[in-house]
């Protein structure tokens, strides 16, 4: 009886382990590249923080930085497309919030 429940479950181990490899692969591209476009739109912004879902797609990273001026800034990136996922290079702008000290 208990095996007709257990031998399904084992089989689903190495699908869900891919998923979260693949999840943390492409959250780890996605930083990547939301950090190349920081340092190429706005050369001398320093990043506090960055944070990111790996669960959405596109995935959101939100980026706390800080600039030569010390103003500290959010903003906001979706980084990918659904169906071209990270892959089609493409990072989009949702918002810059100044953050008050």
């Amino acid at each position: 009886m208990w095996v007709q429940k257990v031998i399904p479950a084992l089989f689903m181990i190495p699908f869900f382990y891919y998923m979260y490899w693949e999840m943390s692969r492409r959250d780890k591209i996605a930083r990547d590249m939301a950090r190349k476009w920081l340092e190429t739109n706005h050369p001398g912004c320093v990043i506090k923080f960055m944070k990111s879902s790996k669960a959405h797609m596109p995935i959101v990273v939100v980026l706390s930085v800080y600039t030569p001026k010390d103003e500290d800034f959010e903003i906001k990136l979706k980084v990918g497309t659904v169906f071209g996922g990270i892959f089609s290079d493409k990072v989009e702008v949702v918002h810059v919030r100044k953050v008050k000290k």
